[in-house]
């Protein structure tokens, strides 16, 4: 969503986007975007999460990583098809460690069938990026699959594998 930011409004009931052909909106709730991947049958479906850039600093941060908590409560509620669809939290914080671990500690306390590590990419120096790549994983089950959301960077993926995602 980073990348539409500036046609859309997040507030607790979902995203309103704005389509740019004609202006018109959409909200998109957790609840829809299940009901959509349900529909469409995705294998791995991710939760809607509230994301911001990752230069963003501040309480916006904290406040994006809570609500991302709070739409994934929903996001399990209601999903149809938990038996054959992966749904899939995304741990977000930003570029602060402890907003990342204390995000990993409450999507653990879930059951889901993994786990995808967002909100990276958006422009942060290298070092900080691999940083929280590292700290997300490390504080993520062992034994579950981890997948990165968003690696825009092919000569990396090298090196997201020494992570075991």
């Amino acid at each position: 969503m980073v990348s539409l930011l500036d046609l859309a409004e997040i507030t607790e009931q979902g995203v309103k986007f704005k389509a740019p052909h004609d202006g018109s909106e959409m909200l998109l709730t957790p609840e829809h975007s299940i009901q959509i991947q349900n529909c469409i049958g995705a294998d791995i479906m991710m939760q809607l999460d509230d994301v911001v850039s990752s230069t963003t600093t501040g309480p916006r941060v904290e406040e994006a990583m809570h609500r991302t908590v709070r739409w994934l409560d929903r996001c399990l509620k209601a999903n149809e098809r938990e038996h054959d669809q992966a749904l899939f939290p995304i741990v977000q914080g930003g570029l602060d460690e402890e907003l990342r671990r204390k995000c990993a500690a409450e999507l653990t306390n879930r059951e889901v069938h993994g786990y995808a590590i967002g909100g990276l990419s958006g422009g942060e120096a290298k070092d900080d990026f691999w940083k929280m790549v590292a700290v997300s994983a490390a504080s993520l089950p062992k034994k579950q699959v981890k997948i990165y959301h968003g690696y825009r960077l092919c000569s990396g993926l090298g090196s997201l594998y020494s992570f075991r995602l």
